[in-house]
């Protein structure tokens, strides 16, 4: 388990300890880091359900967040925000772990779909230029990031030079297609 999550685990005890039940806990990254490395804010969701004040709530559940592996320090900020700042040592280990494992930070977002990413289709009868290259660069790109991300990717790229819809407008391409066609329906 890690950090996120531990914490997470713990800010659901802490806020059944406090009275609330089914508690949505939300941890996430503040906009400003000056305020720490993870924030909720879950005693300004909660704290009228049970009848404290927003504040009142964020104490009880810092009180009870003892001993949470990884996190430094905790600390309540404006009306009831909860701050975490991780140890050192957490954050090595999560660069540790990020280093020694080639898919971190892959998802399952795409999992089981098909992409197709077309491009690279420049014009064989001019010149190739850099527009033609970033082309490449950008899909190629994303290409990967959609692999990396779990789906299937099929990229369409022109063959040898010649882009497909050249070949295929041609009444020799059409005959060609066709055949393809009925040699995959066999």
């Amino acid at each position: 388990m890690n950090v996120r999550e531990s914490l997470h685990a713990k800010l659901a005890e802490a806020l059944r300890a406090a009275g609330v039940e089914n508690a949505a806990v939300h941890v996430e990254h503040p906009a400003d880091f000056s305020h720490g490395d993870y924030a909720t804010g879950a005693a300004l969701q909660y704290a009228k359900q049970i009848g404290l004040t927003p504040r009142g709530l964020a104490e009880r559940i810092v009180a009870a967040l003892v001993d949470v592996p990884g996190v430094a320090s905790i600390e309540i900020a404006g009306p009831g925000f909860i701050n975490f700042r991780l140890s050192s040592d957490a954050l090595a280990e999560s660069v540790v772990a990020a280093r020694e494992n080639d898919m971190w930070g892959s998802t399952e977002a795409y999992g089981g779909k098909k992409v197709m990413v077309e491009y690279t289709d420049p014009n064989p009868f001019k010149e190739f230029h850099i527009g033609h290259l970033m082309s490449n660069a950008i899909g190629e790109s994303l290409s990967r990031l959609f692999q990396f991300s779990g789906a299937e990717v099929h990229r369409a790229l022109s063959t040898r030079g010649v882009p497909r819809r050249s070949v295929w407008h041609t009444q020799q391409g059409r005959k060609r297609m066709r055949k393809t066609q009925l040699q995959k329906k066999k």
